[in-house]
């Protein structure tokens, strides 16, 4: 009797063993798969809201076009309030996407890719508008260059958004695919253990209630964002009042005092010159040249201000060959002093207006002659040629698709150090002090300004005692 019940109790071991071993299997195969499922959930709902935040991004650049183009048409600026609120959802959608694609370095590059686009359509259309608003419509502003570059764009925009759309949908696919191997699973290991249902659900639902979660906290970050921004943007507007305050005060209220003290410090040494004892003569000289120096310090900081932003003519085709040689005929006067040399390339047609650009090349003549070495013979070249590509595609703030022209205001005078190259267009930068050389240091920042304010830019090549080199590039115009 008990060598029959041996076998039996064994089996039931081995039965036992096998069942705890199955149960173990069980949980550890349902265990694993939970985990695949979760992990596949959560990534299929990532590219999602990927998706989704890509197809939000589209959206508003379509609307921002819309509202663009409803402002050309109309002028109404209800228009132009949604194309700058489709802006700001367009900024923060992109730093969303940018957080969501964090840990894909083609999506990553895919998403600056896109900024940098966006950030280039903006400033057309932000040009676009600076140009409606100063001559009530687009005559002169449009032509089939920038038509192209335009259509362009856009074309680039949805490349990009597409590409971004492909590799999602790539990984949905993968991803949707693994998840729906993993569910498939489900029926077999049901038959091993019945708590896996159960597990399955439990996972489904602490998923479901932290995706609910996040939604809500990625909600209340968005909504904090927005409101900072709404305060920098006040912030903005309320600064920019004051600068037009100080505006105002420098030009009425600042330079007032400043005559008056001028005129009685006149009226002193006419009427009591001879009365002054010591020192006297010498200190009523440096208040009137203080004087003088502090009104021309606040007119010329008045002109930085009105730099690019003030168009005293209407923008047309200025020929730089012309602007040049009157300004240099006004200045013999200087050239003759210095003995100066100058040597008149051709240069090209350019748009912007005929005053703007006489400053820009009086304020480099001007300078070259300032900073002249006194040993020798001072000489200054003014040439122009086109801009090559490499030099084009080195500055992110030109166009690609444009074409530009160089133009090189070269002297030999006594230079400066390549690392003061960006500071001296700094607005009240000097490399030498007041009693050296005189002048307010606004000049060089009043030039950028305006070169800026037309498409170009501006930068300097320097070395000491070998002259310097002021490089200006601008938009050439379409034939």
């Amino acid at each position: 009797m008990k060598s029959e019940q041996n076998p039996s109790i064994r089996q039931v071991k081995i039965y036992s063993i096998v069942t705890v071993i199955l149960i173990v299997i069980g949980s550890g195969v349902s265990y694993w798969t939970a985990g695949r499922i979760e992990f596949y959930t959560d990534a299929v709902r990532h590219t999602s809201e990927v998706l989704q935040c890509t197809d939000q991004l589209y959206s508003s650049i379509l609307e921002r076009e819309t509202n663009i183009r409803g402002y050309i048409i109309t002028g109404n600026e209800e228009f132009l309030t949604q194309y700058h609120q489709s802006n700001l959802n367009a900024d923060a959608l992109l730093i969303q996407l940018k957080r969501l694609t964090v840990d894909n370095g083609i999506q990553q590059n895919n998403v600056e890719e896109l900024r940098g686009l966006i950030n280039s359509r903006v400033r057309t259309f932000n040009a676009t508008i600076d140009y409606i608003k100063e001559h009530g419509d687009l005559d002169g502003f449009l032509d089939p260059s920038k038509t192209n570059s335009a259509l362009s764009g856009y074309k680039m925009i949805r490349a990009v958004v597409l590409r971004i759309n492909k590799v999602e949908d790539n990984l949905f696919r993968g991803r949707n695919q693994s998840l729906i191997n993993n569910i498939n699973a489900l029926p077999f290991i049901v038959g091993l253990i019945s708590i896996f249902s159960i597990t399955v659900g439990l996972i489904t639902f602490f998923s479901i209630y932290q995706y609910n979660k996040a939604q809500v906290t990625a909600n209340a970050e968005i909504a904090v964002y927005q409101e900072k921004l709404r305060d920098q943007i006040k912030l903005l507007d309320d600064s920019n009042k004051e600068l037009e305050q100080f505006a105002y005060v420098a030009s009425h209220d600042l330079q007032e005092p400043l005559r008056k003290i001028t005129a009685f410090s006149d009226l002193l040494k006419e009427q009591y010159a001879d009365k002054l004892e010591g020192e006297g003569d010498l200190y009523l000289n440096r208040i009137t040249a203080s004087a003088i120096r502090m009104r021309r310090l606040i007119t010329d900081l008045l002109e930085y201000s009105r730099a690019g932003r003030i168009d005293i003519e209407k923008v047309k085709t200025v020929k730089l060959s012309k602007v040049v040689s009157d300004m240099l005929d006004d200045y013999e006067m200087a050239i003759h002093d210095k003995s100066a040399k100058i040597t008149l390339g051709k240069l090209p047609k350019v748009q912007g207006t005929e005053t703007e650009y006489r400053q820009v090349f009086q304020n480099l003549v001007s300078n070259a002659l300032k900073f002249s070495n006194q040993k020798i013979t001072p000489e200054i070249s003014i040439t122009s040629e086109k801009a090559s590509n490499e030099l084009i595609t080195k500055y992110p703030s030109l166009d690609t698709t444009q074409k530009y022209y160089l133009i090189k205001v070269s002297d030999n005078g006594i230079g400066f150090e390549k690392e003061h190259a960006d500071r001296i267009f700094s607005i009240f930068q000097r490399l030498h002090g007041k009693e050296e050389y005189e002048g307010t240091g606004i000049g060089l920042s009043i030039t950028r300004k305006i070169i800026e304010k037309n498409g170009g830019l501006i930068f300097a090549e320097s070395s000491p005692g070998k002259g310097a080199t002021f490089n200006i590039i601008l938009p050439s115009i379409s034939t």
